[in-house]
Parts: C-alpha cells; sequence; structure tokens
C-alpha cells in the first residue's frame, strides 16, 4: 500500500444541517455515510455510492457557508449529468461548456458553494 497522503473527505460549511443533508441524497442522488453526535456537534457525511471521498457538512462555521474552494466532480458524460441534475432542481451558474481539458459546468448547492461537474476529454 502507498504511503501517499490522500484526500477522505472536503468539508463544506452549511446553514442548516438537515437541509443540506436533503439537498446532497435528492439532487446529487448521494448516500449518507456517517452520522453521530461529537460533543454539541452533529458529524453528518455525505459520499457519492461509488466514490471512497465524503462531502461533511458542519454548520459550526457560519461565517464560511457559501465561501469553499471549488470541488470537481467527475462525470463520464458531463451534458447529460447537466440535464438530468438540472431536472433535479440543481441550479448551474455555467452550462457545459467544451474546453482543452474537457468539457465543464458549473453548480451550485442550496447555501452557494460552487461545484465544478467536469468529463475529461478523452471520454
Amino acid at each position: 500500500m502507498s504511503e501517499a497522503v490522500q484526500v477522505a473527505t472536503i468539508v463544506v460549511a452549511v446553514r442548516d444541517q438537515e437541509q443540506a443533508l436533503a439537498w446532497f441524497i435528492d439532487k446529487l442522488q448521494f448516500e449518507k455515510r456517517e452520522d453521530h453526535v461529537v460533543g454539541d456537534q452533529r458529524w453528518i457525511t455525505v459520499a457519492s455510492p461509488d466514490d471512497q471521498v465524503s462531502f461533511a457538512l458542519p454548520d459550526w462555521f457560519p461565517e464560511q457557508v457559501g465561501t469553499n474552494a471549488a470541488v470537481v466532480l467527475r462525470t463520464q458524460d458531463c451534458r447529460r449529468s447537466y440535464e438530468r441534475l438540472k431536472a433535479r432542481g440543481v441550479e448551474f451558474v455555467q452550462a457545459p461548456e467544451s474546453r482543452s481539458y474537457g468539457v465543464m459546468a458549473i453548480f451550485k448547492d442550496l447555501h452557494g458553494n460552487l461545484y465544478l461537474l467536469q468529463q475529461s476529454p478523452s471520454a
């Protein structure tokens, strides 16, 4: 096994954990991975069913809500994923565009955090 550092969890600050949990499950079809209380704080993580990396949804960083660095989510077909997510009510700020590095669209969650939806050029 490699000793390289790996990404395990990406923290996305949210205003309301229940609303955020529902959004990730309903809109992106993620699944809940963890949900437990640590002290007086609730720790919730969600992830794509096929992914090892999860998103933590803490509500104890109110000043960071809507300001996370953009996260890149990979897809095999950006345009098809765009249509599917848009039909589920996901708000896109940029429709799919072809670039030298593939096809990319940008959407935001219910708290204003941005996500890049990217298809590699070889797909």
